[in-house]
């Protein structure tokens, strides 16, 4: 329980911090500010309605892989081609964020299915509270020159993809 409790926080953690440097960096992303915002938001609305169905059809792990994955490319592409113009970038900032917003929608999903229901609720708070402090420094790390912030947010997802693997589903009980 307490290998899950951790590895929530990291990925609590890492969901929280990357969704908001990817929500203050977006001014900086080459293009129409319009545009790429009205992408953003798209992807983030779809994200958050596949988030369950995906879970409840591929489990926590793998639904944690695939979100953080998707959210590695789009940020490792923003970090290669960001000089790039028109439909190549909101492409990226669209996986990017769907990717990072499916990861956070699933952060809150997965924590009952992690922990004894007796402890769920505090193992929620636990999580949400390392999520929060880490978050503070979000707007701070956007605002760094590039490719600073989407390499951070690149190597950040890159290692929450690997970790899932050491998940161990609790039985519920009575």
């Amino acid at each position: 329980m307490l290998c899950n409790l951790i590895l929530m926080c990291i990925f609590w953690t890492s969901s929280s911090f990357n969704y908001y440097i990817m929500t203050f960096y977006l001014k900086y992303i080459p293009g129409n500010i319009y545009v790429n915002t009205s992408l953003s938001c798209f992807a983030e609305i779809i994200a958050y309605i596949c988030s369950g169905f995906v879970m409840n059809l591929f489990g926590v792990k793998l639904s944690f892989m695939i979100s953080f994955v998707l959210a590695a490319v789009g940020g490792i592409l923003l970090v290669i081609f960001f000089n790039a113009e028109g439909a190549l970038i909101a492409t990226f900032v669209l996986f990017a964020k769907f990717g990072i917003s499916f990861a956070f929608n699933i952060s809150y999903l997965a924590t009952p299915k992690m922990f004894p229901t007796i402890l769920s609720s505090t193992a929620f708070g636990i999580c949400n509270l390392f999520a929060r402090f880490s978050t503070i420094l979000s707007p701070l790390i956007a605002e760094l020159p590039d490719p600073v912030p989407m390499s951070i947010f690149s190597v950040m997802c890159i290692a929450s993809s690997v970790l899932p693997i050491f998940l161990r589903p609790v039985k519920k009980g009575n």
